[in-house]
């Protein structure tokens, strides 16, 4: 008999809906993000641009692909998408899913609150229901080791942050601050043992360098919340949120040269919706009085941001043509 040749043993594995990483809501995250960071150039600037909704629009038709494609895996492969959902380093991409809903909506405000209402209802439910079950995974879960901390556990955490941006406008006032509370108060405690896992644990692995774009994303988030929950710009607090934005794009602007080296994956996305996040506060900031730094550094983080958008938009859908989202991870 002769022997099967042994590359035939090691094949990869055919691609499989199985394999669609639930991180593909973090696309919808990227669109819906830089839509708001448009509008609120807009408003800076005295513009009438139809950028944000354009995007908004562009966002709600990927998030409708993304349900649909990730509702057929659950439905088809349901151990594979319990797998996911409780795994160490994946389990914090589920919050993907309720922030994409709510980004969206905030997006949506200024083209119509009905749109805007129907996507974040369903979006704040299923980020308490996420925050609660995420965290219980990383409390309960022995498997959990220092080494799987990255810098998207702060999705779970943050996203509570987003929903007072339209939750303002739909919901009561304590249901904002409850949300506002929870993400402040865990962002605070997260970020020492991130940081820590950065520091200590070694270099992040290829297809989760991207999330350290990420530590962009609290602090501005933060602001933006703070003063649609009726603070200002000029309160030390939002000061203080804004400079801790600045030092953030400053210290992933030095980190770009080795980021550019990073093959693509679909965590690429991560750095779309941080900058989009910046450029808002930034931007918001500028229109409130803020010193023209601010509006120079929020049209740099947008017009990055845009480019980003425009440029991964692409390449996932080449990633699309060739399957290549639904290949087992190597």
């Amino acid at each position: 008999m002769t022997p099967e040749p042994a590359a035939a043993s090691s094949a990869p594995p055919a691609p499989s809906l199985a394999h669609l990483p639930v991180g593909v809501f973090a696309v919808v995250m990227g669109i819906g993000g830089t839509a708001v960071a448009w509008f609120r150039a807009d408003e800076a600037f005295g513009l009438a641009l139809p950028v944000n909704d354009a995007l908004a629009w562009l966002g709600l038709a990927v998030l409708a692909a993304a349900v649909a494609a990730y509702g057929a895996k659950v439905a088809r492969h349901p151990r594979a998408a319990v797998a996911e959902w409780t795994h160490p380093v994946k389990a914090a991409f589920v919050a993907t899913i309720p922030v994409s809903m709510m980004v969206l909506a905030t997006a949506f405000l200024p083209i119509s609150e009905t749109a805007s209402a129907a996507l974040w209802w369903p979006g704040a439910v299923l980020q308490f229901v996420v925050t609660v079950l995420v965290m219980r995974t990383w409390i309960a879960d022995a498997r959990v080791q220092a080494i799987h901390v990255h810098p998207a556990w702060f999705i779970p955490v943050v996203g509570n942050l987003v929903a007072p941006l339209a939750g303002v406008t739909h919901a009561p006032g304590e249901v904002s601050w409850y949300f506002f509370g929870v993400g402040a108060v865990f962002w605070v405690g997260l970020l020492p043992v991130v940081l820590s896992r950065l520091f200590v644990e070694g270099v992040m692995p290829w297809r989760l360098a991207p999330t350290l774009a990420i530590l962009v994303a609290p602090p501005a988030v933060a602001s933006l919340s703070w003063v649609r929950l009726g603070g200002s710009w000029e309160d030390p607090l939002a000061m203080m949120l804004l400079g801790v934005v600045i030092f953030q794009l400053a210290l992933l602007a030095a980190q770009s040269a080795y980021l550019r080296k990073v093959p693509f994956a679909v965590s690429a996305w991560a750095y779309t919706f941080p900058l989009a996040a910046a450029a808002s506060a930034l931007l918001a900031a500028y229109e409130s009085g803020a010193t023209a730094f601010a509006a120079w550094v929020g049209v740099a983080a947008l017009a990055a941001g845009t480019l980003l958008v425009l440029g991964l938009g692409w390449r996932t859908a080449v990633a699309v043509s060739r399957g290549e989202l639904l290949a087992a991870e190597g």
